[in-house]
């Protein structure tokens, strides 16, 4: 299936409380400046977590992609519920203007209620696959890009789950495409870096860069649900939204 472009009608930004895929646990403060021995476990553990964040090389190229030689990463940690027959993977690369995106799910039980023209999809309750960035370092905020079967887009801006503007779109930026496989389905779409400087001003894509990032498959509302991502997430609920479980992106 290709996704027909819309009409351009520019960018609107909404505050939104609550989107996603998860529930955000709350967050107490602490006048201490001594760690108690509770917060000396947790940044212990953090510091555990942090040292087996994987590694993904975004190999940069020179005209489309050619997807055969893209390395591909496996989003294969479920957490939360009982472990699902749903397998997904993801590849990334870029040129001088634009990060290319292709994931792809096996399943077969998809869910695909909300169209392509549905500029508030709750795209997350359907079959969904997830990339969440954060392109400048040392920037709390962080994007996130969901899509259903149906090429309907879910994309947001903030530092946390309960932290979010819902940037809706209804020109074809993204220029998405989906598919059904033999055993799923797969989508492709654009992350051009003008879109990103909206946001990001001083966003550079150079070699070498190490941005950070994490991918994940769900669905809400599907006959089977699940959470998967590629990082593992430190989190007794579910919760796709910790930016310091994301995983390490760096530009070749």
């Amino acid at each position: 299936m290709k996704k027909e472009a819309l009409a351009l009608m520019g960018s609107i930004a909404l505050a939104v409380s609550l989107a996603g895929c998860t529930q955000t646990a709350n967050v107490e403060s602490t006048e201490s400046t001594e760690p108690t021995a509770i917060e000396s476990e947790a940044q212990e553990a953090a510091s555990t977590s942090n040292e087996v964040l994987r590694s993904y090389t975004v190999a940069r190229i020179d005209g489309e992609p050619d997807w055969n030689t893209v390395a591909v990463l496996d989003i294969d940690n479920q957490q939360w519920l009982d472990p699902v027959d749903i397998s997904a993977h993801a590849q990334l690369c870029y040129d001088d203007e634009t990060f290319y995106v292709r994931m792809w799910a096996e399943e077969a039980d998809i869910r695909a209620e909300y169209p392509v023209d549905d500029l508030l999809a709750s795209t997350y309750e359907d079959s969904c696959l997830e990339f969440f960035l954060s392109p400048v370092p040392g920037d709390a905020r962080y994007l996130n890009f969901e899509f259903n079967p149906n090429c309907a887009a879910g994309v947001e801006i903030g530092t946390m789950k309960t932290d979010r503007t819902r940037l809706v779109r209804a020109d074809d930026v993204y220029e998405a495409s989906s598919a059904r496989t033999e055993d799923g389905w797969e989508i492709t779409y654009k992350v051009p870096f003008d879109f990103i400087r909206q946001f990001y001003p001083d966003f550079t894509a150079e070699s070498g860069t190490v941005l950070r990032g994490n991918f994940y498959k769900c669905g809400n509302l599907t006959a089977n649900k699940h959470y998967i991502s590629w990082n593992p997430i430190d989190s007794d609920t579910p919760n796709f939204h910790m930016p310091e479980s994301f995983g390490e992106l760096v530009l070749e």
